[in-house]
């Protein structure tokens, strides 16, 4: 065929012929037609980057996984009871939101740093610890802290990167990875971690209750010395020894100087009622009455009879003797009738009735001035007793604060204390029993290593034929001939009757 730089130089000879292009137009067909014949070229292209990506392939270092499995469970530590107030129940959290809060623990980069710390960067990242020991070589003193905490941590991040964990939905199986280049050094760092996951979770649901409670509880006694040393101010201030017992001697006091007071009103009352019945009695007595009377006209008249009586046992009553003793009786008889009472010598003395009377009244009048005396005393007593109780009761507030003050801080470093208690023994037997979270399988050696070997082989397979195919589609679509007799017409709108082949 003849070349298509002929065909473009050419001008049209006829005015209704079609303006030739200068590059061809190509359909699917002439497209691979060119691209087969760019088959060396492609090939050429393809096996220098596809030798390349499989020297980078066999280049790549072969890695172990070590693997492990936990199994967790709602333990004690995990049951939430509040600290203060009322008794409540616990609340436990849902199995899926534990699993999730055990995996945010088991991930922390507390745990890789402790991992790290135990085996050395130099042994876990032999590469890393070269680098950072050119870099301290090449580098002032002043820096070489800086650069070891670097590589720590880029060591650290290499750690969390290399471990893996999860687990499926709804399934209390925690399943753990740990990617390493040395088979024995991944299953041993994986069994440091879950160690390290055990005591750090140990450490975060153990040690902070017991602790804070304990600080609470030293604030609340630190607060109760305070609230104390308040009160023996106070009663210092006051020149009071015991607030209490004071109060309620002055009450007592109170009360027993009210009923003796009241007693002895009430006597005093009784004694002056006592007192002008006995003036009164004394008023109409005589303080003397007759004690005897010397008159024995009554004893003559029984002698006079006696002897009557005699002489009738001789004589008669018509004799003149026994008529002149009857004159005389009659005569005596007369005097005593003519008398109001015995007449003689009469004798007087003290009557016995009066001066019982007026010894009982000055008796009376004894115990009346001792009552006024002792009603004045009590009085005095009664106003020194009501001032020192007013005094008390209007120091009672400022006291009866300092003791509400007291026996809440008392409550308070009680019940703490309590719970301090409670907690670390919570605290010991949960770290005893540890069956919250159990190994369910240790990671143990890996025998068979991965590698990305052929994920890199097949890349780089898939680089170099695109590389190749890109190349060929270029030579392809700047080529200036004419592949086949069809893209003469469809460049030219020619009809081409005949082709010949090139000698």
């Amino acid at each position: 065929m003849s070349n298509s730089a002929e065909w473009g130089a050419r001008q049209p000879q006829q005015g209704n012929a079609m303006p030739v292009r200068s590059r061809p137009r190509i359909g699917p067909a002439d497209l691979i037609l060119q691209l087969w014949r760019a088959k060396w070229l492609m090939i050429l292209v393809f096996i220098p980057i596809f030798l390349i990506g499989l020297l980078v392939a066999f280049q790549m270092p072969k890695s172990y996984e070590a693997t492990s499995r936990l199994f967790v469970r709602i333990g004690d530590e995990n049951v939430y009871r509040p600290r203060v107030g009322g008794e409540l129940q616990g609340v436990a959290p849902e199995e899926e939101l534990l699993i999730q809060a055990e995996l945010e623990v088991l991930r922390s980069p507390v745990i890789a740093e402790r991992v790290l710390t135990e085996f050395g960067i130099d042994r876990v990242f032999p590469k890393l610890a070269d680098a950072r020991d050119d870099k301290i070589a090449a580098s002032p003193p002043s820096e070489h802290a800086a650069i070891e905490e670097q590589t720590f941590r880029k060591g650290v991040l290499g750690l969390q990167k290399d471990f893996s964990s999860g687990t499926a939905p709804k399934t209390p199986v925690i399943s753990t990875a740990l990617e390493h280049k040395d088979a024995a050094l991944s299953a041993d760092l994986l069994n440091y971690w879950i160690n390290s996951y055990l005591d750090y979770r140990s450490e975060v649901f153990s040690s902070n209750g017991s602790a804070s409670l304990q600080e609470q509880r030293v604030k609340f006694e630190a607060q109760l010395l305070e609230v104390e040393e308040d009160i023996r101010d106070f009663l210092r201030r006051t020149n009071i020894g015991d607030f209490e017992s004071e109060r309620a001697t002055a009450q007592q006091l109170y009360s027993t100087v009210s009923s003796e007071l009241l007693t002895t009103q009430s006597r005093a009352s009784a004694v002056d009622g006592q007192l002008d019945i006995y003036n009164q009695q004394l008023a109409r007595l005589d303080p003397q009455q007759n004690l005897y009377v010397e008159d024995n006209s009554a004893q003559t008249l029984m002698q006079l009879r006696i002897e009557r009586e005699d002489l009738l046992s001789r004589y008669t009553e018509q004799s003149q003797r026994v008529q002149a003793i009857d004159r005389r009786i009659a005569q005596v008889e007369n005097y005593l009738s003519s008398r109001d009472g015995l007449s003689g010598t009469t004798r007087r003395g003290p009557n016995p009735v009066y001066q019982t009377i007026e010894q009982s009244a000055s008796s009376l009048q004894a115990e009346q001035q001792s009552l006024a005396l002792q009603e004045a005393e009590l009085n005095r007593q009664l106003a020194r007793v009501e001032a020192r109780l007013s005094r008390l009761n209007d120091l009672a507030p400022e006291w009866q604060e300092l003791q509400r003050r007291k026996a809440l801080m008392e409550r308070n470093v009680e019940n703490f204390s309590v719970r301090e208690v409670e907690e670390r023994a919570l605290s010991e037997i949960s770290g005893q029993t540890a069956d919250s979270v159990r190994v369910l399988e240790p990671a143990s050696v890996p025998v068979k290593g991965k590698s990305l070997k052929m994920v890199v082989a097949a890349l780089g397979f898939l680089f170099a034929g695109f590389t190749a195919l890109m190349a060929g589609l270029l030579w392809a679509l700047t080529r200036r001939g004419f592949a086949t007799a069809r893209s003469v017409e469809r460049t030219t709108g020619l009809k081409v009757v005949g082709s010949l082949k090139a000698v």
